[in-house]
């Protein structure tokens, strides 16, 4: 799956994050940590930006306590977003969800740096894709609820007409529904079969297309021979989501399998180490680091280890992005010739395992 062309090591591009901009505070201290693993794996061909949603699209309009759903911190948000990764070299990944809202992002964001995210709900909404393609954003379409189809996939990408780059984001697909709303014996055994394969499990979020890279490669405008190819992502947090330590495990373990296994060029992950307030999606959201962490203001909730349910499941220890970075140093090390005792090496993961959970920046203002 892998091409060097003219003995050039090909790049990976991690995009850690919040799913959500929440606070000015929690953006610039995810940001800060962010910006120490940018220093770490700069040398080893590692390109790491910053994700965060400042418009939020959610399925409820109202939860089940008659309360509005938090959607997002909008302008403010992006406001944060672009102050955090100005001030700590990185680049933004951030959604837009209509055409009224792009005038926002040529306010605060760089369209020479940056990358507007089109969800899966607005894979398809050629009058936003028509209006983004009047830009020179970076843009980074993620693929319909209903999964890889590849012509619908070149269809959207074809309307990005000015802008300076596409990566077209793999991030699961919705499980199939039983057309007659039965869930009869047949569909019940169907759905067992497909979720005991290797890649999937049925506490998942979506079903796992990470395999979709494979049709796409086959389309020239994927095709790893063409050097002006669309670059192809992998977003595991929304394909796996977090319903248990065990599933965040999976999660983490896919984000290295992509790159290593299935050659993929992005990465995107949820970071969020208060995942107990988080607003969206906290649930799963992985660590920066366990460093100095408190458990009780994770997801986890307590450390690994410690029985649940009576004493008969101990905690699984999640992957942090410490630990998915450290293996993107090493793969890339090996591509380029050197042994895990080089010094670069050595340097890269002793200013990773330095990162502390209690870390924080200089004052936001």
């Amino acid at each position: 799956m892998i091409l060097i062309v003219n003995n050039q090591i090909p790049q990976i591009t991690l995009v850690p994050g919040p799913c959500a901009i929440e606070t000015e505070k929690l953006t610039h201290e995810s940001a800060y940590k962010v910006s120490l693993v940018k220093d770490a794996v700069e040398p080893f061909h590692i390109k790491v930006g910053y994700r965060g949603g400042a418009w939020k699209p959610r399925t409820r309009y109202w939860n089940g306590n008659g309360e509005r759903e938090f959607d997002g911190t909008r302008e403010d948000g992006l406001q944060w977003l672009a102050d955090a990764v100005n001030k700590y070299g990185l680049f933004a990944v951030t959604e837009c969800m209509s055409e009224e809202d792009l005038r926002h992002f040529g306010r605060f964001l760089e369209d020479g740096r940056d990358y507007v995210q089109v969800g899966s709900r607005n894979s398809q909404n050629f009058a936003l894709e028509y209006q983004i393609g009047g830009t020179r954003f970076g843009v980074l379409l993620k693929n319909p609820q209903h999964g890889v189809n590849v012509d619908e996939a070149v269809g959207a990408i074809q309307r990005f007409v000015r802008n300076r780059e596409v990566v077209y984001c793999v991030r699961g697909q919705q499980k199939y529904i039983d057309p007659d709303g039965l869930e009869d014996e047949h569909y019940q055994q169907f759905m067992a079969s497909l979720l005991s394969r290797p890649t999937q499990d049925p506490d998942s979020r979506n079903l796992n297309n990470i395999g979709a890279i494979h049709k796409l490669r086959n389309h020239p405008r994927f095709a790893l021979d063409n050097p002006n190819r669309v670059q192809v992502a992998y977003d595991p947090s929304h394909t796996w989501g977090g319903r248990n330590d065990k599933i965040r495990r999976k999660l983490g373990q896919s984000a290295i399998d992509a790159v290593r296994i299935y050659g993929y060029d992005w990465v995107e992950l949820d970071i969020h180490d208060h995942s107990h307030i988080a607003r969206v999606d906290g649930d799963q959201a992985l660590l920066t680091t366990t460093n100095g962490i408190r458990w009780i203001e994770t997801n986890a909730g307590q450390g690994p280890g410690v029985k649940r349910n009576g004493g008969k499941e101990p905690t699984i220890m999640p992957l942090t992005l410490v630990d998915i970075s450290e293996n993107f140093v090493e793969y890339q090390a090996e591509r380029m010739g050197l042994t895990k005792d080089d010094p670069q090496v050595i340097l890269a993961k002793q200013k990773l395992r330095a990162i502390s959970w209690d870390m924080t920046p200089v004052s936001v203002r």
